[in-house]
């Protein structure tokens, strides 16, 4: 196998037997999309009692890494990224558990939209400040690696958009933030990545009504299951459109056709 994903950003608390079921559909979806890639898991809390058959490799503590929580998961996202630097995988596809992309071969899809730049990410990435996505990124593992530098993120006064934010910066030896991005920043929209989030209940009442469809990648007006959409963070239009936030001016949202534009 050369390809690899990482799964990560979940914690399960004693009893939420449901958040289990969802991680359990989330990696059967990966698994079926992604057949040739090595899937590792990283999580924390009550352990999903069957990883090992749904993944290639996990780290999965069962006390909760408080500190980890809000602030991008660092500790639990490098350890994944140290177990695939063991493995030797030249680029790694990191993305959320708790979510799926209705896209087949995730990883290839990744790849070809990486281009020439060092980095694939999307939202919420900003160009007022430095804020950059931390839930789904692609590009060299020794790269990600230096994105995710643990030293550097405190988990203290930011979220882990400002961290990982400012690895960027001092990963490409840029600490303009804006020519920082333009210059080796891909962004790909949530709507393209189809990107569902899985997390809220009014999501999940209805996908689990309907698992073999979104198991076969059918999912009627899929947008707005989308990751953020159902918290007012980041809605779209039918057209893929970035339409409004309720917590970010949409001005300084970093979309994908900025980038594009600017090429």
């Amino acid at each position: 196998m050369k390809e690899c994903l990482l799964l990560s950003h979940v914690f399960v608390r004693k009893f939420e037997f449901e958040k289990i079921r969802k991680i359990n559909f989330a990696l059967k979806h990966y698994r079926k999309y992604n057949p040739n890639s090595y899937i590792i898991v990283t999580g924390h809390g009550l352990k999903p009692p069957n990883l090992k058959n749904l993944c290639d490799y996990y780290y999965w503590p069962e006390k909760i890494i408080n500190s980890d929580i809000n602030y991008g998961h660092p500790i639990l996202v490098n350890k994944g990224l140290d177990h695939a630097i063991e493995k030797g995988f030249g680029h790694i596809l990191k993305t959320r558990l708790d979510s799926i992309h209705l896209i087949e071969n995730l990883y290839k899809f990744s790849l070809e939209s990486l281009k020439n730049k060092l980095y694939l990410t999307s939202q919420i990435s900003t160009w007022n400040q430095p804020n950059l996505c931390d839930l789904f990124n692609f590009s060299q593992t020794s790269f990600m690696k230096k994105c995710w530098e643990l030293e550097n993120w405190k988990c203290t006064k930011y979220s882990g958009l400002r961290y990982h934010a400012e690895n960027f910066k001092r990963a490409c030896n840029n600490y303009d933030w804006n020519s920082c991005l333009k210059l080796n920043c891909a962004i790909k929209n949530i709507y393209n990545l189809k990107w569902i989030d899985l997390r809220p209940k009014t999501n999940w009442n209805i996908i689990k009504h309907y698992e073999n469809d979104v198991m076969e990648n059918k999912l009627i007006n899929f947008r707005e299951f989308l990751w953020g959409s159902k918290e007012g963070w980041i809605i779209w239009d039918d057209n893929g459109k970035l339409k409004k936030s309720y917590t970010w001016n949409i001005k300084n949202l970093v979309n994908e056709y900025d980038l594009i534009n600017l090429n």
